[in-house]
């Protein structure tokens, strides 16, 4: 199941290592295609995307919104849809070679995410404006230091 999972940039090198355990993620849910007005799967791939982003900013104060996209296997996904239709639960580690790609803010987002995790509404509309950046699994380590 393909699962984009809230991250700050440390976690982009550390899902690449074999031992990461992100517990928490955004999937297309059953639940979420019910109260979804898309029907287009690649627009619901987008909620997900965007929901994990979110809570990259609000819940885990990273720097910029970061999204690691991975395909876990649905053993180890649990649908929870009282936080949000689109959420789910992971279980165990996530596999290196299950990480797909990740989406990234561009570092000029910084502000704004910081000013967004403080609830600042204003902010959080224009992250919402910017487009994330999208990266290969190979790049991840990159992101993190800064060199892609």
């Amino acid at each position: 199941m393909r699962v984009y999972v809230p991250a700050t940039p440390h976690a982009l090198a550390a899902s690449l290592e074999g031992s990461w355990t992100p517990t928490v993620g955004f999937a297309v849910t059953e639940r979420l295609m019910e109260v979804s007005s898309h029907e287009d799967s690649d627009l619901l791939d987008e909620q997900a995307r965007d929901a994990a982003a979110l809570v990259s900013v609000t819940d885990l104060h990273a720097p910029r919104r970061v999204v690691i996209v991975a395909d876990i296997s649905r053993s180890q996904v649990t649908p929870a849809p009282a936080r949000h239709p689109a959420a789910v639960d992971i279980a165990g580690t996530v596999p290196a070679d299950a990480v797909v790609c990740a989406f990234v803010d561009e570092a000029e987002a910084a502000l704004d995410a910081k000013m967004a995790a403080a609830g600042d509404p204003e902010a959080l509309d224009r992250l919402y404006e910017r487009d994330l950046l999208w990266y290969d699994a190979g790049e991840l380590a990159l992101v993190e230091s800064g060199e892609a």
